[in-house]
C-alpha cells in the first residue's frame, strides 16, 4: 500500500507539472521587463512643441517679466520615437502643430531642434526629423502577433516626469470608434497622461508595436482604457507624409458597429457589417448615395464583417474611381458604386 505521504508528493508533483504546462510562453519575467525596456528605451525620445507663449497664459508671463524673473516658452510636452537609423521619428501630431520650433530630447540628453517632415492633424500623426542619425535600426516589431492578456510597455513623458515607463496588458486589437472613421487601435489598461502621447509602446520581446495617443474616460467610468495607434498604421501614415501627403482619399462618413438592438429592428438578426451614423456634406459618401442607417457589408468585394473592417479597408484605399459598396437598406440591399 502506498504511504499518504508519498500519495501527497506524488499529486504535488503532477500538479506542478500541469501548471508549467499551462504557463504561456511569453509572460512578465521574474526581474520585470529590465532586458525589454534595454532593447526600446534607447530610441525613445521626448518631444516640445515649443510656442513663445501660451495664449491664456500672456497675462501671466508679462508679470513676470516684469518682475525680472525669466520668461521661459511655452512647451506642449509629448513623446515619440525613431523609425529608422536616418533620423526620422514619429510622434503625435498635436504635440507639434501651432508651434514655433519642436525639440526633442534624446535618451542620453541631447536636446536637438527637429524639422517638420510633416503632420497630419486628422489622423493626428507626425513625421519629423533630426541631424542625428542613430546608429542601428529601431527594434520595430509586429502589432498583428499581440493577442488579449500580453504584456505591454508604454514610455513617455507623463506631466513631463523624464522616461517614464508604465506596464499593462493587451484588452483587445482592431478598435474603432465613430468619431475616427480610418483608424484602428490596439486597447490596453497601461495609465497614459498628458506628455504620452506619440511614445512608443513596447511588447514583452523589446519591439515597438505602437504609439500611445489617448486614455477613454466614460461618463460613468474611470480611466482603464487606453488607446494605441499599431505600428504598421503609423509606418504606412509617416511613408505618406515622407512622400509629400497623404494620398488615401476620404469617405467623408462616420461609421459604427451594429448593435444588437439594430440587427433586431432592422430584421437581419445579425451584427455584420457597419452602420453609417454620419455622412458629411460634399463628400465621397454623399456622392455615392450614402444615408445614415445604411449597413455597410461589402467593399470592393471585400465582406466587411465590423466597423473594424471597414476602417481597415479605407486605410489601404487608394482609387475612389470604381469603388463599390454593399450595404443594406433597411430590407433590402443595394449597390452604390463611385462613378
Amino acid at each position: 500500500m502506498t504511504r499518504p505521504a508519498t500519495v501527497f508528493a506524488a499529486l504535488t508533483l503532477a500538479l506542478a507539472a500541469g501548471c508549467a504546462q499551462m504557463m504561456p510562453e511569453a509572460g512578465a519575467p521574474r526581474e520585470g521587463f529590465v532586458t525589454a525596456l534595454a532593447r526600446a528605451l534607447p530610441f525613445a525620445v521626448g518631444v516640445y512643441g515649443v510656442a513663445r507663449a501660451e495664449p491664456a497664459a500672456e497675462g501671466g508671463a508679462q508679470a513676470e517679466a516684469e518682475r525680472g524673473e525669466t520668461v521661459l516658452p511655452y512647451a506642449r510636452v509629448g513623446a515619440g520615437f525613431m523609425i529608422d537609423a536616418a533620423g526620422h521619428l514619429v510622434t503625435a501630431a498635436h504635440v507639434v502643430t501651432d508651434t514655433d520650433e519642436v525639440l526633442v530630447k534624446l535618451a542620453d540628453q541631447r536636446v536637438l531642434r527637429a524639422s517638420v517632415v510633416g503632420a497630419d492633424a486628422e489622423l493626428d500623426v507626425a513625421l519629423l526629423r533630426i541631424a542625428s542619425p542613430g546608429p542601428v535600426a529601431p527594434p520595430l516589431g509586429r502589432s498583428s502577433h499581440l493577442r488579449p492578456g500580453h504584456w505591454v510597455l508604454s514610455v513617455g513623458e507623463p506631466y513631463g516626469l523624464n522616461r517614464s515607463v508604465a506596464a499593462g496588458i493587451v484588452g483587445g486589437t482592431d478598435r474603432h470608434f465613430s468619431d475616427d472613421p480610418e483608424l484602428l487601435y490596439l486597447q490596453t489598461d497601461i495609465a497614459l497622461n498628458p506628455g504620452n502621447s506619440g511614445g512608443p509602446l513596447v511588447d514583452a520581446r523589446g519591439e515597438i508595436v505602437g504609439m500611445n495617443m489617448r486614455t477613454v474616460v466614460g461618463a460613468y467610468g474611470t480611466p482603464g482604457v487606453s488607446l494605441s495607434l499599431p505600428i504598421e498604421v503609423v509606418l504606412a501614415i509617416a511613408e505618406e507624409l515622407r512622400a509629400g501627403g497623404i494620398a488615401r482619399p476620404r469617405l467623408g462618413a462616420e461609421f459604427d458597429d451594429v448593435s444588437p438592438q439594430l440587427a433586431l429592428a432592422s430584421g437581419r438578426g445579425t451584427t455584420q457589417g457597419a452602420v453609417v451614423t454620419t455622412v458629411r456634406r460634399a463628400s465621397l459618401a454623399e456622392r455615392m448615395g450614402l444615408r445614415p442607417d445604411d449597413v455597410i457589408v461589402a467593399m470592393n468585394d471585400r465582406p466587411i464583417g465590423s466597423s473594424a473592417d471597414l476602417a481597415r479597408s479605407l486605410l489601404g484605399w487608394r482609387q475612389p474611381a470604381g469603388t463599390k459598396l454593399v450595404i443594406w437598406r433597411g430590407a433590402s440591399v443595394l449597390t452604390l458604386k463611385l462613378d
